[in-house]
């Protein structure tokens, strides 16, 4: 696929979507796009701390949930009705970096603690949550899911090695979605899933590393949600599996 996905027609507006991570810089950023872009839209927010949400201009429900916690993600999920119908999931939670654990720039700094971190936000987490949503979607309904990834999770596109846990476990998260999309088109059910990267954006994730960047290279949380709405707009069944950049590009596992 050498052309964005940005240059075909637009789909039709969500109606209902659900974002979990919605207290973060660019699932809060998501929202209010998809609030101001689609008047007539509910969104369902799933949030560590729902005080932290914005208030919108569009019915909301606001459900406590901790993607590290699969009692959480459970308990979270059983609000919803069963067999309810959602246009879209994006799913905008992930973990680089804290106050202690850093990425690490040499095997030598491999620890499990890290490691095992890493795996449960950025792979573990998010493919649980799209486990026992599956069960609570209408499956004769069409919902696009789409899940923040990162190119720096690729095999292929890896020269420079280093960030072991978050390349991993991005890494590890890219295969699952290959096989979300495969048992679900085996299945014939309308559901698509793919990896989102929504690029180098002004977030407490990047903070660290902003001083090293160019500042065109840095890209706004408005202008990340924006075309991270744009894409999952544009998206059709062939699509599920694969993994598109901000811009609409698609990059190799």
């Amino acid at each position: 696929m050498t052309e964005s996905i940005l240059k075909r027609q637009h789909d039709t507006p969500p109606e209902c979507v659900l974002v979990a991570g919605a207290s973060g810089g660019i699932g809060q950023t998501f929202c209010l796009q998809l609030a101001e872009q689609f008047p007539s839209i509910t969104l369902i927010r799933l949030a560590r701390n729902t005080s932290k949400l914005l208030p919108l201009t569009v019915p909301t429900q606001d459900i406590t949930f901790d993607i590290t916690d699969t009692v959480s993600i459970s308990n979270a999920l059983k609000i919803l009705p069963d067999n309810v119908n959602i246009d879209w999931v994006f799913i905008a939670t992930g973990w680089l970096h804290d106050d202690i654990l850093h990425p690490e720039k040499t095997w030598r700094s491999l620890e499990v603690d890290h490691l095992l971190h890493a795996y449960t936000v950025n792979a573990i987490g998010p493919t649980l949550l799209v486990k026992q949503l599956l069960t609570k979607l209408n499956p004769e309904h069409s919902t696009t899911i789409g899940i923040l990834s990162a190119r720096i999770g690729s095999i292929s596109d890896n020269q420079i090695g280093g960030w072991h846990a978050y390349r991993a476990s991005k890494a590890a998260l890219n295969m699952l979605i290959k096989n979300f999309a495969i048992e679900l088109t085996r299945m014939k059910r309308p559901t698509i899933v793919v990896g989102l990267q929504p690029g180098t954006t002004d977030t407490p994730l990047s903070e660290p590393f902003k001083r090293n960047m160019s500042p065109t290279h840095l890209h706004t949380p408005e202008f990340t949600a924006r075309q991270l709405i744009n894409i999952m707009q544009c998206l059709v069944a062939e699509d599920s599996g694969q993994l598109f950049d901000y811009a609409g590009f698609f990059f190799a596992p």
